[in-house]
C-alpha cells in the first residue's frame, strides 16, 4: 500500500470519528466560499469542509473559519490532492533577447550585381607652350608677340594654331628671336581678349590677356579698296 493511500485511511477514519461526536449548529447558515469545488458546514467550535480532487472528494476538513479566505484553489490542491505545482525552466535571459540571425541571401536570389561603368582615365594633358606673357602690342600694325616657354618646345612636324578673342589668327616663330610667337590682332578685336593656343588640336594655353602695354607704335598700314 502506498504511502498516499495510507494518509487517505487515516483521514478517512479520523473523519468518522470526528463526525460521531460532532453536534451540527443548524442555525447557522452554510457559508459560501470563493473555491470552486470546496463546500463547508457549520458545527459548534468550527467548519466543516469537503474539497472535490480530480481523483474523488477529500474531507472532512476541519477549518475554524472559511478557509477560501487565507488560502487559494492551487494551495487546496497541493495540501488534499497531492498535486505538485508544475517546474518551469529559467530561460536565459541572453538567449531570448539576442536578435535572430538573418539568414543570407543564396547567390540565386541575391540581384545580380550592375557592372560598374570603366572610368577612362584622360590622358596627361599637354604642356603648355606660351608663358603667357606679352612682350609686344601694336595695334597700328595689329601684331601682338607672346613669350615661349623655356626651355623652348620642339614644334617641328606640329601644327601650333592660337585664337584671339574667339578668332584664328596667324602665328610665326620671331625669326631673329625663337622665343617669341609673333601673331596678327584679328580686327574689331579689343582688349581684354581671351587667347586659346592648340597643338595638333588639344588646348595648351588658355588665359585672358587684359591689354596692358598695348599701344599703337607703329602708322597703320593703309589699307587699298580692291
Amino acid at each position: 500500500m502506498s504511502r498516499k493511500i495510507k494518509l487517505f485511511s487515516t483521514l478517512a477514519f479520523s473523519a468518522l470519528l470526528l463526525t460521531m461526536c460532532r453536534t451540527y449548529d443548524q442555525s447557522q447558515p452554510v457559508p459560501s466560499t470563493s473555491i470552486e469545488g470546496l463546500s463547508c458546514r457549520a458545527y459548534t467550535g468550527g467548519l466543516e469542509c469537503y474539497y472535490e480532487c480530480p481523483n474523488g472528494t477529500v474531507g472532512p476538513l476541519d477549518f475554524e473559519a472559511d478557509p477560501s479566505l487565507s488560502a487559494s484553489k492551487g494551495d487546496l490542491d497541493r495540501l488534499y490532492c497531492g498535486v505538485t505545482a508544475p517546474q518551469f525552466t529559467p530561460t536565459d535571459p541572453s538567449a531570448s533577447m539576442s536578435p535572430t540571425p538573418v539568414e543570407s541571401p543564396t547567390p540565386a536570389a541575391s540581384a545580380t550585381a550592375l557592372a560598374s561603368p570603366t572610368v577612362e582615365i584622360s590622358p596627361t594633358p599637354p604642356p603648355p607652350v606660351l608663358s603667357g606673357r606679352v612682350t609686344m602690342c601694336d595695334t597700328g600694325i595689329n601684331l601682338i608677340s607672346f613669350r615661349i616657354v623655356e626651355p623652348l618646345p620642339d614644334l617641328t612636324g606640329k601644327t601650333l594654331t592660337v585664337e584671339i578673342a574667339d578668332t584664328e589668327t596667324t602665328c610665326a616663330t620671331n625669326p631673329t628671336n625663337p622665343s617669341l610667337l609673333t601673331c596678327t590682332i584679328p580686327a574689331l578685336v579689343t582688349f581684354p581678349a581671351s587667347v586659346v593656343a592648340r597643338l595638333d588640336g588639344a588646348v595648351v594655353n588658355d588665359f585672358t590677356f587684359d591689354g596692358i602695354g598695348c599701344d599703337q607704335l607703329s602708322t597703320p598700314m593703309p589699307t587699298t579698296t580692291p
